[in-house]
């Protein structure tokens, strides 16, 4: 899993120029006529609402061109971005264009090398075969944000609602967000009865097990989303201005999903910045286990939340992270005063916290993806250059090798 997107990303302008370690576009590729770039008409179920729907995010928001990442293993993995995605079957080194069209995607989820889907503004795309064909999967009212599968066929999605965020994760809504699920692999969509109203963001590490985000606080479910339980609720914010106000939820998700195995990583975006900095709160949540919190943004939080104490977190800006196991994650952030702004880099695990520097060559990431506690990738913009890039590491981030380049 990982996270899609980070900082000013909804700033940045879409497109891709040429790029020389592109391959030549698969002859696979969805025409830029095909309706995947459109809304899909498939019949709705009844449940679905379509309140904050497109429009609300699609009109107002562009995508950059390199904007999240995935690897189901240390060779295969998936770029997607303004109107295409890329794939590579060695770890990087070369890159195929698998989908050229109108899709402005921010987000992509495979179950494993065949299935997966990338999720745009106003479109949802499903391949079958990793990526030789993408096709339009249903998307009601055009307004799913955010998907996560546990199989091929079983999957869920945040869809609807508005005051769409896409600070420090998946895109999410922050207010009105509904649970959708699907058992056809995205072709009809439900809405989930039971679920938690104002949801953010989910997800599921079974087909039973899984947690979902609304403002300030996480639920979990162990019976398929029949019922759901609080599991962690931020702490209250005291700063001046402040009170009653909840941060949005980003979640993802590690485990076996057996009984007691299950955990959800968690990071709290606050809204609003002050003097270069945004408040946020990093927390590891393990069933049967209180939640434990990883880093802050020191600068504003030790003032609006003097009880929590946890380290400063990666940046005064929060930024995506990816989630290797239940005891590791990586995480990454901004900082915009340095220069023309650096990505930092901090690895969590059991033993603690480890700074790893900064992501070379990108100032800002929009997107990390790691398969170990050492390798990894991360796509974003050089600000100096203008260049978007992947960027990929051997060693936990210390050192790092431009495989990709780009320019809007």
């Amino acid at each position: 899993m990982v996270a899609v997107l980070s900082g000013t990303a909804a700033l940045l302008a879409a497109g891709c120029g040429s790029a020389s370690s592109v391959q030549p576009q698969a002859a696979a590729t969805l025409p830029a006529s095909s309706s995947a770039g459109a809304q899909s008409t498939g019949a709705q179920s009844a449940g679905v609402q379509c309140a904050g729907g497109a429009s609300a995010a699609g009109s107002q928001v562009q995508v950059p061109a390199l904007d999240a990442v995935q690897f189901v293993s240390a060779r295969q993995g998936w770029v997607v971005g303004a109107g295409h995605v890329l794939a590579t079957t060695d770890g990087g080194q070369t890159w195929t264009r698998q989908y050229s069209g109108p899709a402005q995607l921010d987000q992509v989820d495979f179950t494993d090398a065949r299935h997966g889907w990338a999720v745009g503004l106003t479109s949802l795309l499903r391949t079958t075969d990793g990526g030789a064909t993408w096709t339009a999967a249903q998307d009601p009212c055009g307004s799913i944000r955010s998907v996560h599968f546990v199989t091929p066929d079983l999957g869920y999605a945040v869809a609807g609602g508005s005051q769409l965020l896409l600070d420090s994760g998946l895109p999410a809504p922050a207010v009105g967000g509904q649970l959708l699920t699907t058992t056809d692999g995205g072709q009809h969509w439900l809405a989930a009865a039971g679920a938690p109203a104002q949801v953010q963001t989910a997800c599921f590490t079974s087909a039973t097990s899984g947690y979902v985000g609304t403002p300030g606080k996480i639920w979990r479910t162990s019976d398929s989303g029949k019922h759901w339980t609080l599991a962690f609720a931020e702490p209250a914010a005291s700063g001046a201005g402040r009170q009653g106000m909840a941060d949005t939820a980003v979640l993802e998700c590690a485990g076996s999903g057996a009984a007691g195995a299950t955990a959800a990583w968690v990071l709290f975006r606050g809204s609003g910045a002050a003097l270069g900095h945004t408040p946020y709160l990093a927390y590891a949540i393990q069933h049967a286990r209180p939640a434990r919190a990883l880093f802050e943004e020191a600068y504003i939080e030790s003032a609006v939340r003097p009880q929590v104490h946890a380290p400063d977190g990666p940046g005064s800006y929060p930024g995506p992270f990816s989630v290797v196991s239940q005891d590791t994650a990586v995480f990454a952030g901004f900082d915009p005063a340095v220069g023309y702004g650096a990505a930092p880099l901090m690895a969590v695990t059991a033993a603690g916290l480890t700074r790893a520097g900064n992501v070379s060559g990108i100032s800002q990431a929009y997107g990390i993806a790691f398969v170990s506690d050492t390798q990894g990738w991360a796509v974003g913009k050089n600000m100096r250059t203008g260049e978007y890039a992947v960027e990929a590491t051997t060693d936990a981030g210390r050192t790092w090798t431009r495989q990709y380049q780009a320019r809007a």
